[in-house]
């Protein structure tokens, strides 16, 4: 949540969930539950983003580890996503998504 704040305090349009697969409060508690979160953006960028928290192991003194796989779909529509990036920490893959709106201005 507190990623979309910034975002937004930052002028950007940035939601949390997906109006097609995490929609309103329920939906996106359900979605995290199982380890999804996404994201989108219906105005400035007409995209979305998903994050999959993956389980990485056990690190050097036995506690859990987890990586964050994220895809981008650039259609709100449709069910295709695209690779993105694999992150070891949470606060920059969500860092990440104030990437691309600088990169789209």
């Amino acid at each position: 949540m507190e990623a979309v704040k910034v975002r937004r305090g930052k002028g950007s349009d940035l939601s949390i969930g997906h109006p097609k697969f995490s929609e309103g409060g329920a939906g996106v508690m359900e979605a995290a539950q199982e380890g999804l979160l996404f994201f989108y953006s219906p105005t400035q960028l007409r995209s979305a983003f998903l994050f999959v928290k993956l389980d990485a192991g056990r690190g050097l003194l036995g506690g859990q580890k987890a990586v964050y796989a994220s895809y981008v779909a650039t259609d709100l529509e449709a069910d295709e996503w695209e690779i993105g990036t694999v992150f070891k920490m949470w606060g920059i893959a969500v860092t990440s998504i104030g990437n691309v709106y600088r990169s789209y201005g």
